[in-house]
């Protein structure tokens, strides 16, 4: 077996199938399903990028890099214009894993991400963690660039605990340079990049932004499961959110009603508002049949045929 038919063997396992599952999805018009044959990346490569940065790699993202240097996979739909690019999954080469931020000289001609950071509170809305900074606290690193509305990054952040080893997350960067967390762990990344079938700025879908409209129309037609988790698990992570709040306060039944139910809905208001008048009267006897002590009383022919009537 040579090194591209073990390296794509390997990348089928990792991939969970998803190739497959893309091409199950003709009926849905996907189509130019086509996955980057990349070999592994030179062991030496990788020790100098450790040296070069002066900190280890992840042991899962280092497996990975030693198993493709690097990954990506795109998808086209059919349209009525012939097939447009829609999804899209990448990690970038151990080359291109570069730092963004750092200790560079600045000045006013030219400011640094550290000058122009635009987050100004500490803590994520999410999730509640602190949020990385562009300072020497610390070392962020490019996985995806994500087409330009945003940026994947390899964070490593000091230990408060005292130890040695910085502690690793994975953070989404937006356009407005606003940090969203999304895992500790790249095969946790990973694997939430397979399961979201790289649809155009999926992690969106993991921050309190959300994802845009037409953006959900994609989701409903490929991943609609995966939306709903997402959904569940902000509300979850987040607490009360002001979505699952309004949601709260709507009311299927009242909405969706008939006639029938109206008329129902109707005749229970008015019992509610008006309880006495649904009630029967009692029956007052008149002067005429009221017996009085001592005399007896007896009705006429005529009244009792008016009786009869009534």
């Amino acid at each position: 077996m040579d090194e591209f038919a073990r390296t794509r063997q390997l990348l089928e396992l990792l991939n969970i199938g998803v190739v497959k599952c893309l091409e199950k999805k003709t009926h849905l018009g996907v189509c130019k399903v086509e996955l980057e044959q990349r070999a592994p990346a030179d062991r030496h490569n990788v020790l100098m990028w450790e040296q070069r940065n002066t900190c280890f790699l992840p042991e899962d993202l280092k497996s990975f890099f030693l198993t493709s240097d690097g990954f990506q996979l795109t998808w086209n739909v059919k349209m009525d214009n012939g097939p447009q690019p829609l999804g899209k999954m990448r990690i970038n080469r151990v080359s291109q894993l570069v730092r963004i931020g750092g200790t560079a000289p600045t000045s006013h001609v030219n400011p640094s991400l550290a000058d122009l950071e635009g987050d100004s509170d500490q803590e994520d809305e999410v999730s509640g963690l602190e949020k990385p900074t562009f300072d020497n606290r610390c070392k962020i690193y490019e996985l995806d660039p994500c087409d330009g509305y945003g940026k994947v990054c390899l964070v490593y952040r000091e230990s408060k605990a005292g130890g040695n080893e910085p502690k690793i997350e994975i953070w989404f960067l937006d356009r407005a340079l606003r940090w969203h967390y999304l895992t500790d762990s790249f095969i946790a990344y990973y694997r939430l990049m397979l399961m979201h079938l790289g649809l155009p700025q999926w992690q969106y879908a993991l921050t309190d932004i959300g994802l845009s409209q037409q953006t959900q129309q994609w989701f409903n037609v490929f991943a609609q499961v995966r939306l709903e988790l997402d959904r569940e698990t902000l509300c979850e992570t987040s607490g009360d959110s002001k979505g699952r709040s309004q949601s709260s306060q709507l009311d299927i039944n009242k909405v969706f009603k008939g006639k029938t139910d109206k008329r129902k809905t109707l005749t229970s208001q008015t019992q509610q508002q008006n309880p006495g008048n649904m009630k029967k009267k009692p029956l007052v006897p008149s002067a005429k049949t009221q017996s009085v002590p001592g005399t007896r009383v007896t009705a006429s022919s005529s009244q009792i045929s008016n009786k009869g009537v009534k």
